[in-house]
């Protein structure tokens, strides 16, 4: 890029801006493909333990980049409030001022340049972190399928376990009556025709 007339300072902080947003629009562009990976996946890959160990790290990545681009916006949206601090970074102007035998003093209207600047740049971090707010809702919105899917296979264990006991507890008692009667010890029902009919009748309706 070619500069004509534009002073040192304004030129030199532009490449700097220039070159944090470059830097953070390839890592996000890095970002971009593992997530949609991530996403793309089959159910059980997801679902299991190690796609869930996957996830923690994309998740804490993407937070730990929003920070970043946070603090930056946050420093440009400072400048941008503070016009005195906007004509300070105008070295060239006030050196001119101090040697044409002024106060180097600047008019307030001289900041427009550095003002426009912080705004485009301002607005590209912006840019920048709604792409990764949208990167983290896709995340988040997996995390919670996951969530639920693991709750519902948890609740069909859940439910197995009780089928089961109830079954245990119905054969149990089966097995105890059985128990009971087969200790060959006299009973006074051994001559009885009906006996076990009625104790076998009685057990299943116990049961």
């Amino acid at each position: 890029m070619t500069y004509v007339d534009e002073p040192f300072e304004l030129v030199f902080l532009e490449e700097v801006l220039k070159d944090t947003c470059d830097a953070y629009n390839r890592r996000l562009r890095v970002f971009e493909p593992i997530v949609d990976a991530f996403m793309s996946r089959t159910a059980h890959e997801v679902f299991s333990d190690a796609g869930v160990q996957k996830l923690v790290p994309i998740k804490d990545s993407l937070q730990e980049f929003e920070l970043t681009v946070k603090q930056c916006l946050e420093c440009l949206t400072h400048l941008l409030g503070n016009d005195e601090d906007m004509l300070g970074l105008l070295l060239t102007e006030r050196a001119r001022s101090l040697a044409e035998g002024g106060t180097g003093d600047l008019r307030h209207e001289m900041h427009e340049g550095v003002e426009l600047l912080f705004e485009e740049y301002a607005r590209q971090l912006s840019n920048v972190l709604h792409e990764i707010h949208y990167l983290q809702r896709r995340v988040q919105s997996k995390q919670e399928l996951v969530a639920l899917s693991l709750d519902s296979y948890r609740n069909r264990m859940i439910r197995m376990n009780v089928y089961l006991s109830i079954v245990g507890v119905g054969t149990g008692t089966a097995t105890t009556v059985a128990g009971f009667y087969g200790m060959n010890l006299i009973n006074g029902y051994e001559e009885s025709a009906a006996a076990y009919g009625n104790v076998v009748m009685g057990t299943c309706l116990a049961s």
